[in-house]
């Protein structure tokens, strides 16, 4: 019997160690997923601050696309305004050209007499 009661004494501290052990082994686990929890949550929020300052970019260069292209737009149409202006007047002055050759053709059909014979 004694030598029962003292393998069970040699099992009880082998399983103590392996206790402690395990102890040992859960602490320093817990240790690495804080570590790397904490390490992911450091790196995400850093790139989420990164994906802002893009996005950041993208906008300003957005509206100064935009802007540019709206400047370019107005002097498009002014121009255009202007050019429509021009082409009117010269529409005006060759309307005023043809009648005014029709009358001299008239006034010089009428004024020269036609000889039919």
């Amino acid at each position: 019997m004694p030598d029962q009661s003292r393998e069970s004494e040699k099992q009880i501290l082998t399983v103590q160690k392996d206790i402690e052990h395990f102890k040992y082994v859960i602490g320093e686990l817990e240790k690495e997923c804080e570590f790397v929890k904490n390490h992911f949550t450091t790196k995400n929020s850093e790139r989420l601050d990164d994906i802002k300052v893009l996005h950041g970019r993208i906008e300003s260069h957005q509206k100064a696309d935009l802007e540019f292209h709206e400047n370019v737009r107005k002097k498009i149409s002014e121009k255009f305004d202007t050019l429509d202006t021009r082409i009117r007047l010269l529409d005006r002055w060759k309307w005023a050209t043809w009648g005014a050759l029709m009358v001299i053709g008239a006034l010089v059909g009428y004024f020269t007499p036609l000889s039919l014979k």
